[in-house]
């Protein structure tokens, strides 16, 4: 899949299965944990309203994941990292290599992004499958 960040383009490949495991371990329980913002945030976008989904949703989100620990934060985004790449020239360079970025002018909305669409790629099929209301238990806890 290729897309367009800053008038820079990327190229993504899928997730090896071992690493969407490990994607998906890290990234479930932050999901799960915001069930009812995923609810907002359909029920918000249905009326078109953009300024409700940053002001009542998105600091729950922010919240959720400034939660994670560092290590668990590095499993989720340096290998969605690793199967991203640019052009440059005629070819394409890793994005990511041996814990380095390769560019110096890729800032944080944008590796952001990238992960986003990584994820969406390897694991969207996937994550369609979690509930969308929360079960009983989550309702007690």
């Amino acid at each position: 899949m290729e897309f367009e960040i800053k008038g820079n383009t990327y190229q993504i490949r899928k997730l090896s299965v071992f690493d969407q495991f490990k994607v998906s371990r890290k990234l479930l329980p932050v999901l799960s944990g915001m069930l009812s913002e995923f609810q907002q945030i359909k029920s918000l976008a249905a009326q078109k309203d953009s300024i409700g989904i940053m002001e009542r949703v998105l600091p729950k989100v922010a919240q959720s994941l400034s939660d994670l620990s560092d290590d668990d934060a590095n499993a989720i985004i340096y290998p969605c990292l690793s199967v991203a790449f640019r052009k440059q020239a005629k070819g394409w360079v890793p994005v990511f290599q041996s814990g380095v970025l390769a560019f110096d002018d890729l800032d944080l909305p944008s590796m952001l992004q990238i992960v986003g669409r990584v994820v969406g790629d390897s694991l969207g099929n996937f994550l369609q499958e979690l509930p969308t209301t929360e079960t009983p238990e989550q309702a007690e806890a």
